[in-house]
């Protein structure tokens, strides 16, 4: 039986739907409907992405997938229970949704080679238990975030992005239902997010990873260090600095205050072209942005290159040393005492000229530097996210799985936090007093 039968709704384009119709459609799934790939993820889906929630999925040898969605309120995890020894004070105010309160699904076939996407209800599948409406009040669509991260960038006021964002939602897109009951704490949350970056860039870690969609499109990753640790994501189609310099102002126009002063990456210097790019310092009148190295990735990379040990070793020592000169004192003896030729030439040509990019002494004035000194956590990241993802996803599917990581991450976080302030801890040669101060700490230490 071929996909597209002839029972298929066809939109003809002289014949496109409003917004609000593209919602309902794809609401009551009454019959199976038909689109083209980009048209159902950049117009379509992001309008009913708060009302279905991905369940199960089966990829294909042949590059085509299936994925069963089923509607939010059917809720099929459940919720964590709260803690009985925790005493009343420090307990935080919570609200618990209640499960399985509608059983709606619907299935949405992609295929590569037609490049559809065909959507049909599930077999079975019964209506909704609940008004589009009520969707909309439990959580936003795609298009209404994106329409409220289009305002915020430009730094106006939580109740004038309400304003605008009603106004335009409603009279250009038909789409006053949706943000009938928009409000100003929403707001704010979607506006806090865009100032981590501006806020807490100062030090910022960036690092790229592969094969996690199916047109080979690179993924890089901004990784800032505040509180729980915050990211963003830019998908590149070929890995050249002129392309991620591009990515990087793409960045730059949605945080205008975003002002880096040190990137913390491996030795590549396609990276360190796009960040100077990207980021020209003085000569554009901003303050200068310098690329540090990964100590881990230098030290992986010696272990290759600096094969003999006690240069390697001496070469370790120089990174620690806490002066300048003290450093290229003993860069300058491997180099004398160096027997192997080709490393002798590998250690000058690659390591004298730079020191300052990967010696800890021109890091001293800022402990932050001190402390973070790796993007282990960065590619922690992404191997967690390549279990998630797959090659055979769009770059739709690689970003919802970025999203759902990014929710276990701060969930996880906001766990960690949680247990520091209410539990006991403990440790040798620390007195009680000064454990009872570190429990007044906002975050973890």
């Amino acid at each position: 039986m071929t996909p597209f039968a002839s029972n298929i709704i066809n939109i003809p384009v002289s014949e496109a739907p409003t917004p609000n119709q593209k919602r309902n459609l794809l609401f009551n799934v009454e019959q199976p409907l038909e689109l083209s790939i980009e048209e159902f993820d950049k117009e379509w889906w992001p309008l009913v992405s708060n009302i279905w929630t991905n369940f199960s999925h089966k990829n294909n040898v042949n590059g085509n997938l299936w994925e069963v969605f089923i509607c939010r309120f059917n809720k099929p995890k459940k919720s964590s229970t709260r803690k009985e020894e925790i005493s009343q004070e420090k307990r935080r105010v919570t609200k618990i949704r209640s499960a399985n309160l509608c059983f709606a699904k619907i299935k949405v076939y992609r295929y590569a080679s037609e490049q559809k996407v065909l959507i049909e209800r599930f077999k079975d599948s019964p209506d909704h238990s609940h008004t589009l409406e009520e969707s909309e009040k439990l959580k936003r669509s795609q298009t209404v975030q994106n329409l409220v991260m289009q305002e915020a960038i430009k730094n106006y006021r939580p109740p004038e992005i309400v304003n605008a964002v009603k106004e335009y939602a409603t009279e250009k897109l038909d789409l006053g239902e949706s943000v009938k009951e928009l409000r100003r704490k929403e707001v704010t949350n979607i506006k806090y997010k865009l100032k981590n970056l501006e806020q807490h860039g100062w030090l910022t870690l960036i690092d790229s990873t592969h094969k996690t969609n199916r047109y080979d499109c690179r993924l890089f990753t901004l990784y800032i260090r505040d509180y729980y640790g915050c990211w963003n994501v830019v998908f590149v189609s070929k890995e050249d600095s002129v392309t991620i310099a591009e990515g990087l102002k793409i960045v730059r126009r949605f945080a205008r205050h975003w002002s880096p002063r040190y990137f913390l990456s491996d030795q590549s210097n396609i990276e360190s072209n796009s960040i100077r790019m990207a980021f020209p310092g003085l000569k554009n009148g901003e303050q200068d942005c310098d690329v540090i190295f990964c100590t881990v990735h230098i030290m992986r990379t010696w272990m290759n290159k600096i094969y003999d040990k006690k240069m390697r070793q001496k070469m370790i020592h120089a990174m620690h040393k806490r002066t300048k000169i003290g450093c290229e004192d003993l860069v300058q003896q491997a180099i004398n005492e160096c027997s192997i030729t080709t490393i002798k030439n590998y250690i000058t040509r690659n390591y004298t000229k730079n020191i300052h990019q990967w010696a800890l002494w021109a890091r001293q004035h800022f402990p932050l530097l001190l402390q973070v000194t790796s993007t282990n956590a960065l590619e922690s990241y992404h191997s967690e996210l390549k279990s998630l993802t797959s090659p055979q996803h769009g770059l739709i599917g690689a970003c919802h799985k970025i999203v759902e990581l990014d929710k276990k991450k701060c969930s996880d976080s906001e766990h960690v936090a949680y247990e520091f302030r209410v539990k006991r801890i403990s440790a040798v040669g620390v007195d009680d007093d000064i454990l009872q101060e570190i429990h007044k700490f906002p975050f973890p230490v």
